[in-house]
């Protein structure tokens, strides 16, 4: 997955970010963007599928390419 992918949706880059720093709560995430919760958990499952984040034990953590493009996009 590409950087642009995520910048180029507010969405995506406002649950990316919101993951980076290490949020973990779909709800919480959902609810301080104003994004309904169906569309958060289809943004992070497309995450997963793309092979930037996995799930474990219930919380959401980079994968090495996840890292690579955290970085990259806080610059």
């Amino acid at each position: 997955m590409e950087e642009g992918y995520i910048l180029s949706n507010k969405y995506r880059r406002a649950i990316f970010d919101e993951l980076a720093s290490g949020e973990s709560d779909t709800k919480r995430i959902a609810k301080k963007h104003r994004i309904v919760l169906p569309v958060v958990d289809k943004i992070i499952d497309d995450f997963v599928k793309n092979g930037i984040l996995l799930k474990k034990d219930n919380r959401y953590i980079f994968t090495e390419e996840g890292e690579k493009l955290a970085e990259n996009i806080r610059g």
